[in-house]
């Protein structure tokens, strides 16, 4: 690659002309998990850091918004000074009817880290923790010093990595949340809907089965909305950041009994950006969306995993938009060597230290993994 074309050399020289002229941050930031660059004080060189390498690192959809939310986003600059404040009670109305549930069932959030965080806080506590295996979507449970914002019991995957929720019961039998990331984050891997009903039988009294849906829709896995219709226990959190392509505009919600919700109202709920909602209320309208983004996802999926397998390479079976590879040597090491190659992946995680988690992106993101990740192994 010559450096004219090479995006680095690019940014370099913009970030070199841009310092010269006093425009730079001297701290740098992640425009992007894992890389630390000097954001320039425009918005449009800002935005520029989020495209001038290949990010598949953060689980973001390489789409983005369906055709109909950016329609409707492209009504909006004008309105953009408004709170719009009732308009995430008409997204919870139209999530419950396409659903099987009742408005009151339904909570919309800006995002779903703090539906997380607040069922944390509500329904754990030091003395009933907040169980769940790791590796996993934990952040949302973590503060300071990635320390309990409660108390945590985590369990380690088994060997193939599979959640069994009869550890998990065994190894908190008193806990006040049970936690399932479904399919799980980082590894892919589906929970079966049996073992799910299984720990919902046999949990303690007064504790609740906490069900994280992020990427349930790629995957060919039952929701568990439909317990959450029938009064569980349980609360089930779902987002528009990974399957709808709204990461940035940050819209989720969370799904109980009206008294599980209600119970988080101590923690209180923030105006989900306007913008996201009507981008959020458009992706839910459109009946093509879910079934085709899924449709592209498996094949991108389906042909990295022939790829691999072609060349002798482990990975974990998932049904999300994202895999772990066993890469068989330091996974930090081939992460920071595909990021010289301007390839930014997921990494390592705990537990698998030799192994490295890719999002799906565009073919042509992920035949630029292919030929990084065969430098990075060679």
């Amino acid at each position: 690659m010559t450096a004219s074309s090479d995006p680095f050399s690019r940014r370099m020289l913009m970030r070199g002309a841009l310092a010269a002229a006093g425009a730079v941050s001297a701290a740098p930031a992640l425009p992007q998990r894992g890389r630390a660059v000097a954001l320039p004080d425009d918005p449009a060189g800002m935005v520029a850091t989020l495209t001038d390498a290949i990010y598949i690192n953060s689980n973001e959809h390489p789409v983005g918004p369906c055709p109909a939310a950016l329609e409707a986003l492209a009504k909006l600059p004008a309105l953009s000074g408004r709170y719009g404040m009732a308009f995430a009670g008409k997204l919870e109305s139209l999530f419950a009817r396409q659903n099987g549930l009742s408005a009151d069932q339904v909570q919309v959030h800006p995002g779903s880290f703090m539906p997380l965080r607040s069922v944390a806080l509500t329904y754990s506590s030091p003395e009933r923790p907040i169980a769940y295996f790791e590796p996993t979507f934990d952040q949302g449970f973590l503060g300071l010093g990635n320390q309990s914002v409660t108390r945590s019991v985590a369990v380690p995957l088994s060997g193939d990595f599979a959640a069994d929720p009869r550890k998990l019961l065994a190894a908190a039998p008193d806990a006040g949340v049970y936690y399932l990331c479904n399919p799980n984050n980082p590894t892919g891997l589906v929970t079966a809907r049996a073992d799910i009903e299984w720990l919902l039988a046999h949990k303690p009294a007064g504790s609740i089965l906490l069900v994280d849906e992020a990427y349930i829709q790629f995957s060919d896995a039952q929701s568990c909305l439909d317990l959450v219709a029938a009064g569980a226990d349980m609360l089930v959190a779902r987002t528009f950041s990974k399957i709808y392509g709204l990461a940035g505009l940050r819209c989720g919600l969370i799904a109980g009994r009206k008294d599980l919700i209600d119970g988080m109202a101590r923690h209180g709920v923030n105006i989900t950006p306007m913008p996201a909602v009507i981008a959020a209320e458009a992706s839910l309208l459109d009946p093509a969306l879910v079934p085709t983004r899924k449709a592209q996802n498996k094949a991108v999926r389906d042909d990295l995993f022939a790829w691999l397998d072609a060349r002798g390479l482990r990975y974990l079976p998932s049904q999300a938009s994202f895999a772990m590879i066993h890469v068989g040597r330091p996974g930090a090491a081939v992460t920071a060597a595909l990021a010289q190659d301007g390839v930014f992946i997921g990494g390592p995680r705990k537990h698998m230290d030799d192994w490295v988690r890719v999002s799906f992106g565009t073919a042509a993101e992920m035949q630029a993994f292919k030929t990084a990740l065969i430098k990075a192994l060679a």
